[in-house]
């Protein structure tokens, strides 16, 4: 269960944004919105509000943007989703014709940087039904206040792997965790010198060259951040083989002990 958003750390600064980039964006005063989710946005906005939340900022509905929806075509929609193909397919099917649009109009919010091919492809087949198509640069899941995870689930499998011919996927899985890291800079306004442990693997080392160049870049073409200078922040990126006992080590924590003791999933602990 998400804590209050007035609660201070990660949590309520991703919530903050969100709610300025998303939600103040699009709002209009007693109009309400049937709110559309992938996966990722779906934890994450799990993760940092609750639906007392949404329904404050004029959402009535939510819904999972993958499954079979009826139509509300007196209501306009709001996607907050991923840049990926599987995620605007679903929502160029939602507006295939004029006469077949689920809903009246679309506020598209993606999370993270959105490659052109996508954005031309959302341009040429319903581009008059758009009122906004923004990204906001928030691309992983605030676990607790001092607390975030990527969405990078391959990533231990692909940085470890002996194989050879999973080289050009464990480029590809770095890209990705540099660039959700980026946007987690973005978000605390920090411009950090990146700092790494180049040894016993080369990871770290590759990890934080792909980091600061993403940084410069981002930090170059964002006009509305006044942040052009490093910050005095430290990002320090460490292979896990550099403390190997702290993943054996139990804690003697009250969270640790309900992990134990309590049928807990995703963070939830449901009562029967």
């Amino acid at each position: 269960m998400a804590p209050p958003v007035t609660d201070r750390g990660l949590k309520s600064i991703v919530w903050q944004k969100i709610k300025a980039t998303v939600f103040d964006d699009c709002k209009k005063e007693g109009e309400w919105k049937i709110m559309l989710l992938d996966e990722f946005t779906t934890k994450l906005l799990a993760s940092c509000c609750k639906m007392t939340d949404l329904l404050a900022e004029g959402i009535t509905v939510v819904e999972n943007i993958y499954k079979n929806r009826e139509p509300v075509r007196q209501m306009k929609a709001l996607y907050f989703i991923s840049p990926t193909s599987k995620s605007v397919d679903c929502f160029l099917r939602d507006f295939g014709s004029k006469s077949e649009n689920k809903y009246k109009a679309a506020y598209i919010y993606f999370t993270d940087f959105c490659p052109d091919s996508l954005f031309n492809k959302i341009k040429a087949s319903c581009s008059k039904t758009i009122r906004r198509c923004k990204e906001i640069n928030i691309s992983f899941i605030p676990l607790e206040s001092q607390v975030y995870t990527l969405d990078v689930p391959d990533a231990f499998y692909y940085c470890y792997s002996p194989d050879p011919s999973n080289a050009n996927g464990k480029d590809i899985i770095m890209e990705a965790m540099a660039e959700q890291i980026v946007t987690v800079c973005a978000t605390l306004d920090e411009n950090p010198g990146v700092r790494y442990k180049s040894k016993p693997l080369d990871n770290a080392s590759k990890l934080a060259q792909l980091v600061e160049k993403k940084l410069e870049n981002y930090y170059k073409i964002d006009e509305k951040s006044l942040i052009k200078g490093k910050t005095h922040s430290q990002l320090i990126i460490i292979d896990r083989g550099f403390d190997p006992v702290s993943t054996v080590l139990h804690e003697l924590t009250f969270q640790a002990m309900a992990y134990d003791l309590l049928p807990i999933e995703n963070d939830t602990y449901k009562q029967v």
